[in-house]
């Protein structure tokens, strides 16, 4: 910014500014925002938020009346020096009063009224709103979300949309996108600053507890379902991102402005706007596969912080327990009840073993009680390592293994099954499985909303259209069971791929498609 300060240098200095004296050597508008940085910044701060609240001009007495008011105790004198530097890096000016001018000394004297530049305010409202205010984000917009894969899936579904409607959906889109990435990453930061410590108390914990909880069983899947929309949506658009960003600048007030290079497009104006647009919404590296990476890194700092407060909290372990058990039963009143509350009812044990002797006084001590052997599983499972240092941890290689061959396996039946589903014949019966994963994308298309006469959606590397045909019956099959659509026709297809209507089709007027479910024929 160009101001310099005893402690590192932000800029260039003045060639003969005194050692640790503050100096800002820039001229333009940027020296207004000198008073954020300056060592005295809490009293230039609280001097702008007076002067900007003010509907009138201040002198230093009443500005130092109404500092005192607001809790922040400074005398005249300071004020007045500190006005002098907000005038010399324009954020303030000063005006003679000339009501105060009653003889010709007057006119020498500091007689000044002090009011915020346009700039000053400026900037003051800035600090006040965006620097000290900024609220810590916890709410995910869904509801953004929404608006942006209803906007990529109208304009991927109609490409016959007037111009005006195509630059209104642009506008939702990326105004919505904005909103939602906000948020994300104000989230993703508040993630972040919690699991990473190792030191947080119960409240903060708990907290953490919280944000992993709501956002891994709501906001996470919500995330998961609405990029792989969005993506298979900007897939089908990406021929015609060079023509969705001509009309979003043709749409602009300043289009004049634009084309001249004198103003910079809004987002959605350039190829690569709609290019990094496809790349935060896709499912592997995008910014919705992220935020659920993070979820999981912090799953280890929350677990952590829990087992450090419990373990401190005085009654995590045996031997903690038992000095309590025992404290409380050297109390002359109810100790002895206390014990038999807590021993009376079961046989003696030490080390989990029945004592052989059932002849036994009522409360036997520890030392006095029957030996009992260890068994060999107690002494298999407990071995430690050497003192001072944990046992080696166990070799899980073929529980890793057997995991991994199962997920490959279930990988494969998948691909088989979606392979399957995309080689039949409409209304031919599938298998269970091909069947299944048939369903699934079925059910999101009906759920999507109209485009036209099409609804589309994916689920599961599985795409699914349904065509309005307003007559006929389209049919899914199954060994046992039969999924009916009336007035409608299904085609499946990859991810992406906009596929042609089987027959005739008509525009569709339902919110959701119907579906039916029969039995076997």
């Amino acid at each position: 910014m160009g101001v310099s300060a005893e402690r590192g240098t932000l800029g260039m200095t003045e060639p003969h500014a005194p050692a640790g004296a503050f100096t800002v050597v820039v001229t333009d508008a940027r020296r207004t925002m000198a008073y954020l940085v300056a060592p005295e910044s809490d009293d230039y701060i609280a001097i702008m938020a007076v002067l900007e609240s003010s509907v009138t001009d201040l002198t230093p007495a009443e500005v130092t009346a109404a500092l005192r008011g607001a809790g922040t105790l400074l005398d005249e004198r300071t004020v007045e020096a500190r006005l002098d530097k907000l005038r010399e890096w324009t954020a303030v000016s000063a005006r003679t009063d000339t009501s105060r001018i009653l003889r010709h000394a007057d006119l020498l004297a500091r007689n000044w009224r002090y009011t915020a530049t346009p700039a000053g305010r400026q900037v003051q409202r800035f600090y006040a709103t965006v620097l000290a205010g900024t609220p810590t984000m916890r709410e995910i917009p869904l509801s953004s979300l929404a608006r942006v894969v209803a906007a990529l899936e109208t304009l991927a579904a109609d490409a016959t949309l007037p111009a005006a409607e195509v630059a209104e959906h642009i506008c939702r889109l990326f105004t919505s996108h904005d909103d939602l990435d906000g948020a994300l990453v104000g989230a993703e930061d508040t993630l972040a600053g919690l699991a990473d410590r190792f030191d947080l108390d119960d409240d903060t914990t708990g907290e953490l507890k919280r944000l992993l909880v709501e956002y891994a069983t709501r906001v996470a899947g919500e995330l998961e379902s609405g990029s792989a929309r969005a993506s298979a949506a900007l897939a089908a658009l990406a021929h015609r991102f060079a023509e969705l960003s001509t009309v979003a600048v043709e749409a602009s007030d300043a289009r004049t402005l634009i084309e001249r290079g004198a103003l910079t497009a809004s987002r959605g104006g350039r190829v690569a706007d709609w290019t990094g647009l496809a790349g935060w919404f896709d499912p592997h590296t995008g910014r919705a596969a992220r935020f659920g990476l993070r979820l999981v890194r912090a799953l280890p700092g929350m677990h952590a912080n829990l087992r450090r407060l419990h373990s401190s909290s005085g009654t995590a372990t045996s031997r903690a327990r038992a000095l309590q058990l025992a404290k409380a039963a050297a109390d002359p009143t109810v100790g002895t009840a206390v014990l038999l509350a807590a021993l009376g009812d079961h046989p003696w044990r030490k080390l989990y073993g029945d004592a052989d002797d059932t002849d036994l006084p009522r409360n036997p001590s520890w030392r006095g009680g029957p030996p009992v052997s260890v068994p060999a599983l107690l002494r298999a499972t407990g071995r430690t390592g050497a003192r001072g240092r944990p046992p080696a941890s166990r070799d899980d290689a073929a529980a890793r293994a057997a995991v991994a061959a199962a997920r490959a396996r279930r990988a494969a039946e998948h691909a088989a099954a979606v392979a399957e589903v995309l080689a039949a014949q409409p209304g031919e019966q599938l298998s269970f499985g091909a069947a299944d994963v048939a369903l699934a994308s079925l059910m999101a298309a009906a759920r999507a909303g109209a485009g036209g006469d099409r609804r589309t959606a994916t689920r599961d590397g599985l795409g699914c259209t349904l065509f309005h045909t307003g007559e006929g019956v389209g049919v899914l099959r199954a060994p046992t069971w039969r999924i009916w659509l009336p007035g409608r026709v299904a085609v499946f297809h990859r991810p992406g791929v906009r596929p042609m209507a089987p027959v005739a089709t008509i525009a569709d007027p339902d919110e959701r498609a119907t579906v039916m479910v029969g039995g076997a024929a």
